[in-house]
């Protein structure tokens, strides 16, 4: 990889650290960003969120 990239990327990956303050680490901003590009690319069955627990009801029950 040239140094121009691998400039680009890092800055990109720092911006996006300091968009997401949750991502503590370096390797968890890499790792958080690939399995989203992998999921959102098919490589990995996308996350799911099931109902928060004060949105469930009787109705919800099969």
């Amino acid at each position: 990889m040239s140094d121009f990239y691998a400039e680009k990327i890092e800055t990109a990956l720092q911006s996006y650290m300091s968009d997401h303050p949750a991502t503590s680490t370096r390797q968890q901003a890499i790792s958080t960003i690939l399995e989203n590009w992998f999921a959102s690319h098919g490589y990995l069955p996308p996350q799911q969120e099931g109902l928060r627990p004060e949105d469930l009801d009787a109705s919800n029950d099969d």
